[in-house]
């Protein structure tokens, strides 16, 4: 058991260590100024360049999930998080810098893929696990008050709840009772008629046998030919069974749990992380008693050294200079800005650094003042030059380094001297944390700890004996302390000036409920419906697949449309990623505060938007008009509009991460409101925009807004809120094939190998998802269930409850593509594909004109 366990634990080490080896290689590449790597200064090259670096570190940042998901040593994990962090980061860092160059949110890498021998599932962003797991306690709270408040809950793959019918009088009642009574008679007389025919069919064929009876060896020889058609049968379907299986013709049948091997991964995943939260227990318990026992025990010896150690400084700086040095305030650094990093005492040029550095920055603040303005000026001057240059100098000076390069490096360089040669980690077989390192941590600890208490007695024994030097010395003692005391004061009220000044720069929101807990708001949110559950949906319920047929010509990328797993890899990347992670929220360079989904119905908007929540473990809050109609409808204040949304912002805020979540979003932006309006869906017109504006870098906020009509609003209010603007289309035919095999499934159908899966893609093209869960609800009742093995599914039996329901026409696609071109990454692609054009002209002009010259020569 411990070898098998050391196995694995070497498994994830390995995939570690080559992951670090991979980061410092791209690392140098993004570094070097050599012209041969670095890439030129046309789009191709650049996107090449991008991309190829985007792959390189997506594939990074799987294996380093997987290994962080199933590490168990508690130290190698934080060094492994960090590493992950900035790999993520990285991740979205070059995501953005594709989308500022194509000008799209969608990029198609099929080229560069096959380049690498890869496919589309070797870069599949994975959600990282640990975003729920290490949330768990917050989440398990947070779901005890919502249901403990009834909360709503919401769920993309639940029924829409019927209409209550009207209530139907008492002859009505009875006439519903009787038709379906005699229903009932019905058919149990006519089942008691099928078995009377039945019986009489059995009847007739006994009479019409022959009298004759057969003798002993024509009974043998009839029982042997049937015993051996059915023996050769069987053989025969095994065999043509098993050479499907082989060529992958087949779904295997499923296997027992305990043979399983999927079953067995999985259990085994679930023992790491149960292991992992046991280490993790006891590493903290060990933290906290190595600490003590270093107090305990080496504290004394520890305030001793440090009081002889500083004494010697005093004796020393008095034979130096004839006085007593001042002690260092604690905001320097106290006693440890006397010594040295070797722990020896700094002579009496110590003494006087406080005193110096105090009057230099005194009397250097005009200067210094004086020489950042001119500095900026010249800064000023030089911007609007190179801006005037153009972005040719901009391109010259090659990529702009990583926010996150410092977060890689000091990762890579923690692994490689701590970890990558530890001889005692090898001999670690059950990888519990390491107490060695936990006591040089928490010697140092307890050293600043006990440095604060020695400083303080330290202080007061060098009054003491410059009171007594003082006393030697007549009228020196009074005019000394008075101007000490009135610097004090000065200094004093320099400091509180400056904080005065810093408070009045400062813009704040005004807290509209400073008077109340959050729990209290909320429980109001709860019971208003706005605060709501949200039910179990992973990102890989997301059915679909990549569109490779679409994608065969290079030259119309331009126009390709995304794909389901297009969509799902960038809602990761917008959504998911960026919340889930601290570090990487507060870095990261572009941060998108908020999406607007758009689509035909049923392309999964709310499936998306309840993944992100469920997957970050986010609050999640419904501000849609339909949610909010007939709730806070004052004017202004806490029971108004601008109330409610402080609420909702504030409480997100304080719960972060968290999911806003926006139905008819462009509704709320309509050009022309309309009259008969019973929801009053344009009242938060004016006050999402200033809410909005108050999200900065660390606020683990997202606002997701979902329509099936944007063109309907005005697309200057949608830029105002929304930050990214999405469109799903219609699925193509690989998706569609994954959602019927889903869908039916999921829906209890049992799909045999003469089910063409392929023609019922074909037939449904045009049709969305919600149009295939409308179907397979409609068809696999309970009842139809049951008789599949008799009347086995086909997708004929799918096809008239498919027809009744409308498909996405072909004018409502082209009016979505034509909104996507108004949108302000639409325009700017317009822009570069017209400008690409011109040139184009350009050039062939400036040929024509070179050949005339050459004829008329």
């Amino acid at each position: 058991k411990i070898l098998l366990g050391n196995m694995s634990h070497s498994t994830y080490n390995a995939i570690w260590d080559a992951s670090e080896r991979e980061i410092r290689d791209l690392l140098e590449l993004e570094r070097t100024k050599d012209p041969a790597l670095m890439p030129a200064k046309d789009l191709e090259s650049q996107f090449h360049h991008l991309a190829v670096l985007y792959i390189k570190y997506v594939q990074i940042f799987i294996n380093l999930e997987e290994s962080y998901d199933q590490m168990v040593h508690p130290q190698k994990r934080r060094v492994l998080k960090l590493m992950l962090d900035g790999v993520m980061g990285r991740v979205l860092e070059l995501k953005h810098a594709l989308v500022d160059l194509e000008n799209s949110d969608f990029q198609f890498l099929d080229e560069l893929l096959s380049e690498l021998k890869l496919t589309p599932a070797n870069i599949e962003l994975p959600v990282p696990k640990f975003f729920r797991r290490e949330n768990q306690k917050a989440i398990k709270e947070r779901e005890r008050v919502l249901d403990s408040q009834n909360a709503i809950l919401v769920d993309a793959r639940r029924a829409p709840a019927s209409e209550e019918p009207a209530p139907m009088s008492v002859a009505e009642a009875v006439r519903l009772i009787q038709t379906h009574e005699r229903a009932r008679q019905g058919r149990l007389r006519a089942r008691f008629m099928a078995d009377i025919r039945n019986q009489e069919q059995r009847e007739r064929r006994r009479r019409e046998l022959p009298t004759k009876k057969m003798t002993r060896d024509e009974a043998v020889l009839l029982i042997q030919r049937m015993t051996r058609g059915y023996l050769t049968r069987k053989h025969m379907r095994s065999k043509m069974r098993d050479e499907f299986l082989f060529l992958g013709m087949q779904v295997p049948p499923p296997l027992a749990k305990k043979d399983d091997p999927a079953v067995t991964a999985r259990r085994t995943m679930e023992q790491r992380r149960a292991t992992q939260d046991q280490y993790e227990q006891q590493y903290q318990a060990a933290l906290v008693n190595i600490k003590k026992k270093i107090r305990d025990v080496e504290g004394p010896d520890i305030k001793e050294n440090m009081a002889d150690q500083i004494r010697a400084w005093f004796i020393a700086c008095r034979d130096q200079t004839g006085k007593f040095p001042d002690f260092p305030d604690e905001d320097e650094g106290g006693s440890k800005k006397i010594f040295s990093k070797d722990g020896a005492p700094v002579p009496d040029d110590a003494a006087s650094s406080g005193t110096k550095s105090a009057k230099s920055s005194k009397g250097g603040k005009g200067k210094k003042d004086d020489k950042k303005k001119d500095d900026n000026k010249k800064d000023d001057k030089k911007g609007k030059d190179k801006k005037k240059k153009g972005d040719e100098d901009e391109e010259d000076e090659g990529p702009k380094p990583s926010k996150f390069a410092p977060l890689l490096e000091q990762s890579a360089q923690a692994y490689s001297g701590t970890w990558r040669a530890n001889a005692a980690d090898k001999t670690n077989f059950y990888q519990k944390h390491d107490a060695d390192m936990i006591k040089a941590d928490k010697l140092k600890e307890v050293e600043d700890e006990l440095r604060l208490q020695v400083d303080e007695l330290m202080r007061e024994e060098l009054e003491n004996l410059k009171a007594a030097v003082e006393k030697d010395k007549k009228g020196k003692k009074g005019k000394k302390g008075k101007k000490g005391k009135k610097g004090k004061k000065g200094k004093k009220g320099k400091k509180g000036k400056k904080d005065k000044k810093g408070k009045k720069g400062k813009k704040k929101e005004k807290d509209m409920t400073a008077d109340r807990t959050p729990e209290s708001l909320y429980e109001e949110l709860i019971r208003a419906g706005i605060a709501r559950k949200v039910a179990p949906v992973s990102m890989a319920d997301y059915c679909g697949q990549y569109s490779y047929v679409s994608r065969v010509d290079p030259k119309k990328r331009d126009s390709l449309l995304p794909s389901v797993a297009d969509v799902r890899r960038v809602v990761t990347e917008y959504c998911i990623l960026p919340l889930g992670s601290q570090i990487v929220h507060e870095t990261q360079p572009v941060h998108v505060k908020s999406v607007l989904l758009t689509g035909p119905a049923g392309t999964g908007k709310h499936m998306l938007a309840y993944a992100v929540a469920h997957e970050l473990g986010a609050s999640f809050f419904d501000l849609s008009p339909k949610a909010t109609a007939g709730k806070y409808l004052e004017k202004k204040g806490v029971d108004g509009v601008d109330g409610m949304i402080h609420k909702v912002f504030k409480l997100a805020r304080l719960n972060q991460p968290a999911v806003i979540l926006i139905e008819d979003a462009a509704s709320i932006f309509l050009k022309k409101k309309p009259k008969s309006d019973p929801y009053d869906i344009t009242r938060m017109k004016k006050e999402l925009p200033k809410a909005m504006k108050l999200l900065g870098p660390g606020d683990r906020v997202i606002v997701i807004g979902i329509d099936n009509s944007p063109f309907e609003g005005d697309m200057k209010g949608l830029t105002s809120v929304f930050q990214k603007l999405l469109y799903i289309p219609k699925p193509d035919y690989g998706s569609r094939c994954m959602l019927w095999q889903s869908i039916l499934t999921a829906h209890g159908a049992h799909l045999s190998p003469e089910f063409d899966l392929s023609s019922l893609a074909k037939i449904s093209e045009g049709y969305t998802a919600g149009n295939f869960v409308e179907t397979a609800r409609e068809v696999l009742t309970a009842r139809r269930v049951q008789q599949q093995a008799r009347q086995p599914l086909l997708p004929a039996h799918l096809v008239p409850a498919l027809a009744r329901m409308d498909p996405v026409s072909p004018q409502e696609d082209a009016d979505f593509l034509a909104w996507v071109a108004k949108t302000p990454l639409g325009k700017k692609r317009i822009k570069t594909s017209d400008d690409d054009e011109d040139d184009g002209k350009k050039d062939k002009k400036k040929g024509g004109k070179d050949d005339k010259k050459k004829k008329k020569k």
